[in-house]
């Protein structure tokens, strides 16, 4: 373990207390000066750590690079990178491959000021509520790209179930469901060489709602919109933020790199929140129809029953549910 991963121990098990810089450097057994360094770092990292004559205090517990490092597994040396606020995860990490950003790079946000979802609709991504982050995939082939949204779904409701215990499941195409609200939403998208007909990489965006934010959602989307915590419920899991963005990371690049189909589909079938219920189909040309999902077919297209009993299997679109 590393001296500023010991600092962080020793920081976060006084919460809230000020720790003198001898107390630290004899319990991490380095120099004062060391413990100096190692804050700097930690600060540097986005931890939250009040620095007076009195000692060190953790002030914020909450997203952070080292947060999210202690849950991935040791020989990961993924690059973390954890920021106050952006426009977009999925902007910033294009712009981070761009300049050479390595494969499976992470970056994660407390917020997002232009959170973006599919067709360019807007994410709420408030701060102190809510966790967004995009990890970058490069050297991938075209048959994994088509599965890159199924797989982030798969991973983001593995994730979910095992920091939250909560059940997730998946509503087609690209969003995670809790209690019937939406706690999570998926974009991804890809960058192609049209020169030699490659996929150059891929960015896989999820924003998760980790708890309610302050004075509830937003009146638009207050009837759709979950979170893995739930006040009424109140239900709380220490260290959520940095838990579930770690859980969520393995699990998608383990699911990536150990593609297996039939088990991907199995994955994200027996999470299908949409069975049997009564939607409205929206494709492509802004044409809608009611139907009802029978299910979701071994290549992750939709099917369902129009009313006038024809049956079809959808690969693009968008549904929403009738109440």
């Amino acid at each position: 373990m590393k001296v500023k991963e010991i600092i962080l121990e020793k920081l976060e098990k006084r919460f809230g207390e000020y720790v003198s810089g001898a107390d630290l450097a004899h319990e991490a057994g380095v120099s004062r000066n060391a413990v100096w360094k190692a804050v700097n770092a930690l600060v540097s990292g986005g931890v939250k750590i009040e620095r007076t004559h009195h000692g060190y205090r953790l002030v914020e517990e909450g997203l952070s690079e080292y947060g999210i490092k202690r849950y991935l597994p040791p020989d990961d040396n993924v690059c973390v990178e954890v920021l106050e606020e952006v426009d977009s995860t999925n902007t910033y990490m294009k712009e981070r491959a761009a300049d050479g950003a390595e494969d499976f790079s992470l970056v994660a946000s407390r917020s997002q000021s232009a959170g973006r979802g599919r067709k360019n609709a807007s994410f709420y991504s408030p701060k102190n509520s809510g966790v967004y982050f995009t990890v970058l995939i490069r050297n991938i082939d075209f048959t994994r790209a088509r599965y890159l949204t199924a797989m982030a779904a798969v991973a983001s409701a593995e994730g979910i179930e095992e920091v939250f215990g909560s059940k997730a499941e998946i509503k087609w195409v690209n969003d995670i469901y809790i209690d019937g609200k939406k706690c999570v939403g998926i974009l991804t998208e890809s960058v192609t060489n049209m020169e030699l007909n490659e996929i150059d990489y891929a960015v896989v965006g999820i924003g998760i709602n980790v708890m309610e934010p302050e004075g509830g959602f937003p009146e638009e989307i207050k009837n759709i919109a979950g979170a893995c915590m739930s006040k009424a419920g109140g239900k709380t899991v220490e260290d959520a933020f940095n838990r579930v963005v770690a859980s969520v990371y393995v699990s998608l690049k383990k699911i990536y790199t150990h593609f297996d189909k039939k088990r991907l589909n199995g994955e994200y079938v027996r999470r299908s929140y949409l069975d049997g219920k009564r939607v409205t189909v929206l494709t492509s040309d802004d044409e809608e129809y009611p139907a009802t999902v029978k299910g979701i077919d071994e290549d992750f297209r939709l099917e369902v029953v129009t009313n006038d009993g024809v049956e079809k299997r959808l690969q693009f679109g968008e549904v929403k549910l009738r109440l």
